[in-house]
């Protein structure tokens, strides 16, 4: 037997003794992941988007913040009979401070004004993320041999975490998941309590009194005592305050949590009109009361049709050509109720929140059965865009309206946001699924939607053959402020059809100087730089440069950079403050090792500039790589939270696979394994950035299993080497009697990971997601350069250089 092989059998039979310490890492890998997830959709209701993001980001920094102090400490317990205890009682810490958060996000959303705090949010979710620091520091500082086993029990139990997290949403709740995961991270305590070698009892009371309390605080949020909900309306940067606090006094009604958010259906004690439908406070749809008869259907749907300007297009449209609609967002069901209305035999409504359908048709009552009662009415959950590219269908009408963003505040949030539905290839497909003389409809709620809706039509038809003169006689505008309304056709409008909409526009009091209509030649007619554009007196690109120079950003939206909403002309002030801090982050934690290096036990003091650029390099590209993965996938499988789920789960659990992989590759062997895996990386993140796009559209027409096999059968081969850099290089550390830096080379990689994710939204909404691809790809090649010799050939893990 060689000596590698007896190696690697010393190794399985310690990693068979170690099964509760990599059963307590798995548990406790599950609840944090997990936490993530849930606390962002808990202060996504309470805080407006952008601070959701910058909190959570800044937040996660203290994973990173934990290696320090880790590093600083740990001299106070190494070698000593309480290091065997250190890991339970950090992980039960951990539990405690995950419970504790929690109720002190309850309490902060309790005050009026709430927005103001996001400083204290940002200070409060610090601590568990802390906590969680110190353990994983502390953990591969301690068992750094074992680094590839339970680096592979951290990535799997983070892979559980995706669809723990979904299920305990749906079932819990924000409040209520994040506290059941406060319980698996105490349970993940005393698994660890139960291995430790001396200070078993300390350990076992300290992870047992965690436990007890997470699952007691869990079983009083259950019971729905002690003010443990989420209120809504305290923060005024959400529309759900305004409806609340406002003259028509609305309040809470029905309230209902998942994965995608929370939905809350607000009624008014002042009027019973309508109801309004919110999704985390915000993109609120109305709901209409309805008598059930489309031919007498009360006052309110009565007063809608006089009253809003979505209802204008159907006035012009013929009437031979009204067979069957594709309402994309229906809501609340406004515009179902509009099509139905007028006299469409068939209607298919795709909208993407399962549990808004379900209050809805829980409305029956009230909104006369509009998603339950119709024979021709086919309301369907799912994602509009994705329904639309695994449609064969074509029809006479696809309409949507698109969510308020009328003010700056909740426009920022937005602009953070992807958004397939609204991307020049988007736009191609609703043009190919419409029938002769088929009308693609938009209702917005600005000039500037209104400009890049038409910004990015004239290129999906300029990709058609059509220039712009051509391409404008296929589209109307309507100045129906607050609602502009935007309109594509199959085919051009005649002249008349285009003079008898422009003439009742202005009959109706919208405004002709932002309005548009073809084949009008009268000067002020219309709008001048639209009317300009139609007449070939104006080019694309210089009639947008003229509304840039106003200040707006009004580029091109692809499916490879789909902010539609990103008007400003620079990044959002959000993500420059976050990157900023991301990168001083860095900046700082680089500083020490760079600067002043690591004592080795012979005494003397080394900078290992190597293992720090590895460890910064392997925490920015994963992310970089995850990121663009994640977005690219999201819309191929469809529902944004099974996307997730499913996503997250497979990546992590081939990395996870990868890591236990490595854990067999011996010492004389980790340069030549970094490489390939590095070189792996790099080939098959380039080839994603060029081919993943066609392939999934290749793809598109298998069935969900189909392709959420075929997402993990891609994801599988780039999530195995992934796995294998950071244990390896771990690994390296420890034979080299380098332990001890390995919680300040966690922290490098912490840090860089918060950094990889704020890079990846900067690069993809100024260039676009392939290219995030790539700048993983160039971190994993600078991965492979750190690892070979001059020459070419992989070099030994020497501490020397």
């Amino acid at each position: 037997m060689t000596a590698e092989r007896a190696a690697a059998i010393d190794q399985d039979h310690a990693v068979s003794r170690a099964v509760p310490l990599l059963a307590g890492v798995f548990l406790i890998s599950l609840a944090f992941l997990g936490l993530q997830i849930t606390l962002t959709r808990v202060l996504s209701v309470a805080l407006s988007h952008h601070y959701v993001f910058v909190v959570v980001s800044l937040a996660l920094l203290g994973l990173g913040l934990g290696g320090v102090m880790v590093h600083l400490l740990h001299r106070y317990w190494a070698g000593t009979r309480a290091e065997p205890t250190v890991l339970a009682l950090f992980g039960a810490a951990s539990a405690v401070v995950i419970a504790m958060a929690i109720g002190l996000i309850l309490a902060l959303a309790q005050r009026t004004g709430v927005h103001e705090y996001g400083l204290a949010f940002f200070a409060v979710i610090l601590l568990p993320f802390l906590a969680a620091g110190l353990f994983f520091a502390e953990l591969y500082r301690r068992h750094a041999a074992m680094s590839g086993p339970l680096y592979g029990a951290d990535l799997a139990g983070a892979a559980a975490g995706a669809v723990v997290a979904v299920i305990a949403l749906n079932v819990w709740g924000g409040i209520g998941g994040s506290f059941a995961l406060a319980v698996i991270a105490a349970a993940g305590s005393l698994l660890l309590a139960r291995q430790a070698e001396a200070g078993r009892a300390l350990a076992l009371t300290a992870s047992g009194v965690a436990l007890a309390a997470t699952l007691g605080l869990t079983l009083v949020q259950a019971t729905g005592v002690m003010g443990t909900t989420l209120p809504v309306g305290n923060n005024p940067d959400k529309e759900i305050h305004d409806a609340i606090h406002g003259p028509r006094e609305g309040a809470v009604t029905d309230s209902r949590w998942s994965a995608f958010g929370r939905t809350d259906l607000i009624t008014y004690a002042r009027t019973d009109d309508h109801r309004d439908l919110y999704i985390d406070g915000t993109a609120g749809t109305p709901m209409y009361r309805f008598t059930g008869d489309l031919a007498n259907p009360g006052d309110a749907v009565e007063t809608l049709e006089r009253e809003f300007p979505g209802r204008f297009p159907f006035l012009f449209m013929d009437e031979e050509r009204r067979d069957n609609a594709l309402i994309i967002g229906p809501g609340g069901g406004r515009d179902v109720l509009l099509a139905a209305r007028a006299g469409f035999e068939s209607i298919t409504a795709v909208e993407v929140n399962r549990e808004l359908l379900d209050i809805v048709r829980d409305q029956g009552a009230y909104n006369g059965g509009l998603y339950t009662d119709f024979d021709h009415i086919d309301v369907r959950h799912g994602e509009g865009r994705h329904f639309i590219k695994r449609s064969d269908d074509a029809y006479d009408l696809i309409f949507m309206s698109l969510p308020v963003t009328n003010t700056s505040r909740s426009r920022e949030g937005f602009a953070l946001t992807e958004n397939f539905l609204l991307t020049e290839q988007a736009v191609g497909e609703y043009l190919d699924h419409l029938n002769e003389g088929g009308q693609l409809v938009v209702v917005t709620h600005d000039e500037l939607a209104i400009l890049r809706l038409l910004r990015i039509t004239l290129d999906a038809m300029a990709g058609r053959g059509m220039d712009t003169p051509e391409a404008m006689e296929h589209i109307y505008i309507l100045g129906s402020f607050p609602y502009p309304v935007f309109v594509v056709a199959d085919e051009p409008f005649p002249p008349s059809t285009a003079r008898r909409i422009l003439r009742q526009a202005a009959n109706v009091g919208f405004s002709t100087n932002a309005s548009y209509t073809p084949h009008v030649r009268q000067q002020g007619a219309m709008n001048p730089l639209l009317q300009g554009m139609a007449h070939g007196q104006m080019s694309l690109d210089d009639a947008m440069a003229r509304v840039e120079e106003q200040g707006h950003n009004l580029s091109a939206v692809t499916d490879n950079r789909p902010f539609f909403y990103h008007f400003e002309p620079s990044l959002p002030q959000a993500i420059q403050w976050l990157f900023w801090a991301a990168l001083g982050a860095s900046a700082l934690v680089l500083l020490h090792p760079l600067a002043r290096g690591f004592r080795h036990p012979s005494g003397e003091r080394r900078r290992l500039p190597r293992q720090v650029l590895l460890f910064a390099a392997i925490g920015l590209g994963f992310m970089l790589v995850e990121v663009s993965l994640v977005q690219r996938l999201t819309l191929f499988l469809g529902d944004p939270v099974l996307s997730l789920a499913v996503l997250l789960f497979a990546l992590l659990v081939f990395m996870g696979l990868g890591s236990l992989a490595s854990s067999r590759v011996p010492p004389t062997r980790f340069g030549a394994a970094l490489a390939v895996a590095a070189l792996a990386v790099v080939a098959l993140t380039v080839g994603f950035a060029w081919g993943l796009p066609a392939l999934l559209d290749w793809l598109m027409p298998l069935e969900l299993a189909g392709r959420i096999i075929a997402s993990a059968l891609l994801l599988a081969p780039l999530s195995f080497a992934l796995g294998f850099p950071f244990p390896l290089v771990v690994r390296s550390m420890d034979l080299q009697r380098y332990g001890g830096a390995v919680p300040w080379m966690w922290a490098i990689n912490g840090v860089f990971s918060v950094l990889g994710a704020v890079t990846a939204v900067v690069i993809a909404m100024t260039v676009g997601l392939s290219e995030v691809l790539l700048a993983g790809a160039v971190c994993y090649g600078l991965v492979l350069v750190l690892t070979l010799h001059p020459d070419g050939r992989p070099r030994a893990f020497s501490m020397r250089r």
